[in-house]
């Protein structure tokens, strides 16, 4: 008996870990962070990411390939002469070497190129990091007013029964039992649009990390990332910054290299042979090629690069104009903002929702008039669209403070 009762008790231990684990796998638990790295993962995004690197690469590896060597072969074969039949061959291996340094100039403005789109891939994650975070936020907020509309509409529900009830015993009027069931009737509307709203935040965040957010369980709240000790200060270095700055690098680079004068020199070597009436001569050839810069002086070149140079510092001055102040203005809106939502989202939420139940019970009693009931359902309401609101001010002020952070990867050339 006491072996059938083990072997009893194994099957239902057996069976609710499975039952656990389906609904486990059928409702996963996602958390911000979470959520944040499937994004990152999805295959199209890494491709995105690594596609600009690999290009910046191919500039690198462009830069430092030599020119193919050219083979040439040539026959001439003349008239029965005097002398006989002629025949004249030549093999010729020519190679173009560059001289002047241009090669090397334009290898090394590629290989800065490719740290400034490792900057820029970074900088891209970053970003995707911050849509993210708002789509879950959102996803989150609108599951958590959806959750005060639904404890409205059952509790006023349940209340417009209590309201017949004690209309029939004369304890109410018609007026307050009607109006309460109106107010049933407008509970259930506003549960309907809130649902409706949470859905499509749903949709939302699954356009950023997939159907895995339309099943899995989000958190209660919605994120909060810790605010910085103190605001930066010092030398100003941002995200933005720190990818402009790479650029303004590189365009220098490619503008020193196009300026640098070209020198191609182009050199080949071989043999010839003559054959004409029975003799025969070998002929060692050596031919030397410069190209002469009468027209084409690399012009365009120089300006194009000029330009892009131009621009890219125009651009890193214009984005450090502003970091300062943006960053200054963001420390202290986050702040503040985190603050209040924090309060707001840990005491005064779960306060409202206490009174709305005491105000629910004391009116099924008699002790609470229809006035103070509605008033307690659209304080609770209302505080939370507060809340929620604030909490998305809040978010998105970090997620900007966030953004004018310098980049966690090196901009600069490690070797210099």
């Amino acid at each position: 008996m006491l072996f059938f009762n083990r072997c009893h008790a194994r099957r239902l231990m057996a069976l609710a870990l499975a039952g656990w684990a389906l609904a486990s796998h059928a409702q996963q638990r996602l958390s911000a962070e979470q959520a944040v790295a499937l994004a990152l993962s999805q295959p199209h995004v890494r491709q995105d990411l690594d596609a600009e690197v690999d290009l910046a690469r191919s500039e690198v590896l462009a830069a430092r390939t030599w020119d193919n060597p050219v083979l040439e072969f040539s026959e001439e074969r003349g008239d029965d002469g005097p002398q006989g039949a002629s025949r004249e061959s030549s093999t010729l291996l020519s190679q173009t070497f560059e001289l002047g340094g241009r090669r090397g100039l334009r290898t090394e403005a590629a290989r800065l190129g490719v740290i400034a789109a490792e900057g820029e891939a970074e900088y891209k994650r970053m970003r995707l990091r911050a849509g993210v975070l708002r789509a879950y936020s959102a996803a989150v907020a609108a599951e958590r007013r959806a959750d005060v509309q639904a404890r409205a509409a059952e509790g006023l529900g349940d209340l417009a029964s209590v309201a017949g009830k004690r209309r029939a015993a004369g304890d109410l009027s018609g007026y307050e039992s009607r109006r309460i069931a109106q107010a049933s009737v407008q509970a259930r509307a506003r549960r309907a649009q809130a649902d409706a709203e949470a859905t499509a935040a749903r949709a939302s965040l699954a356009g950023w990390i997939g159907d895995a957010a339309l099943t899995a369980q989000l958190d209660a709240d919605p994120p909060l990332p810790e605010l910085p000790s103190t605001a930066a200060s010092g030398e100003i270095r941002t995200a933005e910054l720190d990818v402009l700055d790479a650029r303004r690098t590189q365009a220098r680079a490619a503008a020193r290299a196009e300026r640098r004068p070209a020198l191609p020199l182009t050199v080949g070597i071989g043999r010839k042979r003559i054959e004409e009436g029975g003799v025969r001569d070998d002929v060692a050839l050596l031919e030397v090629g410069v190209p002469l810069p009468l027209f084409d002086r690399n012009q365009a070149g120089r300006v194009r690069t000029a330009a892009e140079a131009e621009r890219a510092e125009a651009q890193y001055q214009r984005a450090l104009l502003q970091a300062h102040s943006h960053r200054a203005a963001a420390f202290e809106q986050a702040r503040l903002l985190s603050a209040s939502a924090r309060q707001l989202l840990d005491d005064a939420l779960p306060e409202a929702a206490r009174l709305t139940t005491i105000a629910r019970a004391s009116f099924a009693e008699g002790e609470l008039d229809l006035v103070g009931l509605l008033d307690a359902y659209d304080a609770e309401a209302e505080l939370t669209d507060r809340a929620l609101e604030q909490q998305t001010r809040a978010l998105d002020a970090l997620i900007e403070l966030q953004l004018l952070s310098p980049l966690t990867i090196p901009t600069h050339d490690p070797s210099r």
